[in-house]
């Protein structure tokens, strides 16, 4: 069962949030925190991620969180059209295509070239909680691990909450779509597809093997 709990960077933050629903009413709240600008905390097949809705300044927002730089964040969907709908720009090159079709839904985020400098992250998630919040929230969340940028991703309820508990009043409601603990894993590996050239951003759940043999004539 999937509980709804909310931090509204008051006194509770340094707490366990307020549970205020459960199953299907928690990801109605989910889909109305996000309508209204806010960021949910929520389970993915790797890690906790932090996400909202696909717009710039939601992604500034959750990048305050983090402490890091404002900038593009990967964009989450549950299926391959999905995404190809949503961002009509991105350059579905072979290779990309290959890799999506062997390692999706899966942790394996593809960068494609969408006539940006820094092109587009995107991923097909697998985690059933994510896919139902996506029903909800029109297909696409904009997304990111949870954690402070330099310390390891939240895994636990423990560390999710060690995350949320530092979340000042200055950032708004955030919300949490509590999974409980996940099991232990690696972040998604990150390639970058550019033309015909395939490279490894990070190394995670999928190994550069599988990438490089899924690649191989």
């Amino acid at each position: 069962m999937v509980k709804w709990r909310e931090w509204t960077g008051a006194s509770e933050a340094a707490g366990r949030g307020r549970e205020l629903a459960t199953d299907h009413e928690a990801f109605d709240r989910a889909a109305a925190l996000l309508d209204a600008g806010g960021v949910v905390a929520h389970p993915t097949s790797t890690v906790y991620g932090l996400g909202g809705r696909p717009l710039p300044h939601v992604d500034a927002r959750i990048a305050a969180i983090k402490g890091r730089p404002p900038g593009p964040l990967i964009r989450l969907a549950a299926s391959h059209d999905a995404l190809s709908e949503a961002l009509p720009g991105a350059r579905w090159t072979d290779a990309a295509r290959q890799l999506a079709d062997a390692f999706w839904p899966g942790p394996l985020t593809l960068v494609l070239e969408d006539g940006s400098d820094t092109g587009v992250a995107v991923r097909v998630e697998p985690h059933p909680v994510v896919r139902r919040l996506l029903d909800r929230a029109g297909g696409l969340l904009t997304s990111t691990s949870l954690n402070v940028t330099g310390r390891p991703p939240a895994k636990t309820g423990g560390e999710v909450r060690a995350v949320l508990a530092e979340v000042g009043p200055g950032a708004g409601p955030v919300g949490w779509l509590d999974a409980g603990d996940l099991a232990g894993s690696t972040p998604s590996t990150l390639v970058r597809v550019t033309g015909d050239a395939v490279e490894i951003l990070r190394e995670g759940a999928v190994p550069t093997a599988d990438v490089t043999r899924t690649l191989s004539p």
